[in-house]
């Protein structure tokens, strides 16, 4: 359920330490900072709140105890910092924006110093040292990603557009599955494109409130995706009206998080919002249909999560990252999509960077090779793998087995030693890896692992 407003400014954020995890589970209860509701975490000293958003101490300052929650002035301080969390008139932001389009493009203007738009007859005070768009056209009014500035925090709410491409290719995918609703999650140019094509009809669920400007209060909800919070009371309404009106539509989620957040919220997220769809479309309760934009590195993590979503081989390129689009890099955007919706319904003919693999029956990198012995093609990051026969399994091509280290390591590395902040990705323990993992091979995993 979307959890309903107040607010506590936080206290100390979460330390970069790995060894940190993540409580997944109902935040309604949860104390609360400017970003909404805080996540339970559990590290070496015991558990804590901290914020959902940020992780540098400098963008939110919030540590509470577990135990020191329970205390009746933590609670208290708590409730009085409701009024510390803007009001958004969405009526009169929508007025506004109509009465600027009403008038001559070289009328209308945009101030990044001010993140305000506005008319250059009424307002002199934007022009004399602020930054500022001008003339503004009908298409960069209906395309608002092609001129704000992108806020580049990669920790907490950083704003990477998509290609024109990699949208398309989004839209192609719920196209051919026949899905005409989106719920567009951190995803404003998906939201753009879904606006203006006769097919789709979408939702932005976005924290960054300029877009407040651009939208009617309909189409644009102020959200936190990391604890699934709505900061308008009102906004829930429009949110469930949105659900029920995809019932026989279909719906997707379309997400692209910052990089460097954790996975588990975000999948708490996922979970949430699917079932409050099936619960007030009356429908089977299930994972909503999902393309979640996201580093390669990062799939054991959301599979671990959420086992019915895969990583397709797709590279995600962004318009306005020089590394995340085509040249960037040498193996091309490390990003992917992942997703639970069928592989054979992603289209990428059109591309000459994508073959179909005639046994795996779906689109791949042409760099992919298919693997006989794994019988599927195994690249993850770009590169063509090779097949370790002592490991059974593909590896990068810049890893050598190890016989000290019974696996395939980079040549240059420290024999006998596992990362002590590595984490098992079958039972989440410290220490040894999936393929020793006593719970999933039973002891003679253990006894392997015992005798190194």
């Amino acid at each position: 359920m979307v959890k309903k407003r107040s607010f506590v400014p936080a206290v100390t954020p979460v330390p970069h330490s790995k060894s940190v995890e993540v409580i997944a589970e109902e935040v309604t209860i949860h104390p609360l900072c400017l970003h909404g509701p805080t996540l339970l975490f559990s590290g070496e000293k015991g558990r804590f709140f901290a914020c959902a958003s940020c992780r540098n101490n400098k963008d939110c300052t919030v540590h509470i105890e577990e135990e020191d929650w329970l205390k009746e002035g933590v609670r208290q301080r708590n409730e009085k910092y409701y009024k510390l969390i803007p009001k958004l008139d969405k009526a009169a932001a929508w007025n506004h924006f109509k009465e600027v389009k009403s008038r001559h493009p070289s009328d209308r203007a945009y101030c990044h110093t001010c993140q305000e738009l506005f008319i250059v007859s009424q307002s002199k005070k934007h022009l004399k040292d602020h930054r500022i768009v001008l003339p503004l056209t009908d298409e960069q009014l209906a395309h608002p990603t092609t001129f704000l500035l992108p806020l580049e925090n990669d920790q907490n709410e950083a704003q990477y557009i998509f290609a024109k491409k990699s949208a398309s290719t989004i839209l192609g995918i719920l196209k051919n599955n026949k899905i005409s609703n989106i719920l567009c999650i951190g995803t404003p140019s998906i939201h753009e494109a879904a606006q203006e094509h006769p097919d789709f009809d979408s939702l932005l669920l976005d924290y960054d409130t300029r877009h407040l400007q651009f939208y009617p209060g309909n189409k644009f909800l102020w959200y936190n995706m990391f604890n699934n919070y709505l900061f308008q009371n009102e906004d829930e309404k429009v949110l469930k009206k949105f659900l029920k009106s995809s019932k026989n539509k279909g719906l997707a989620i379309v997400i692209d998080p910052p990089f460097g957040g954790r996975v588990e919220p975000l999948a708490q997220t996922i979970k949430e919002l699917s079932k409050m769809y099936s619960t007030i479309c009356e429908s089977e309760d299930k994972i909503l249909p999902v393309i979640w934009a996201f580093p390669y590195f990062a799939e054991p993590y959301i599979t671990n999560m959420l086992p019915e979503i895969k990583m397709h081989d797709y590279q995600v390129d962004y318009q306005n990252h020089k590394k995340f689009q085509k040249g960037g890099r040498k193996f091309g955007s490390p990003v992917r999509f992942f997703t639970n919706l069928p592989f054979s319904t992603i289209d990428l003919s059109n591309d000459s960077s994508y073959k179909l693999c005639d046994k795996c029956k779906y689109w791949v990198s042409t760099s992919n090779v298919h693997c006989n012995k794994c019988r599927e093609c195994t690249s993850k990051n770009g590169m063509t793998y090779k097949h370790c026969n002592v490991c059974k399994r593909c590896v990068k091509p810049t890893f050598k087995h190890c016989d000290a280290c019974e696996r395939c390591c980079l040549e240059k590395h420290v024999c006998g030693t596992v990362v002590e902040s590595q984490s098992c990705y079958n039972c989440n323990e410290k220490g040894h890896k999936k393929s020793e993992c006593p719970q999933k091979d039973g002891s003679s995993a253990k006894k392997k692992r015992k005798s190194k």
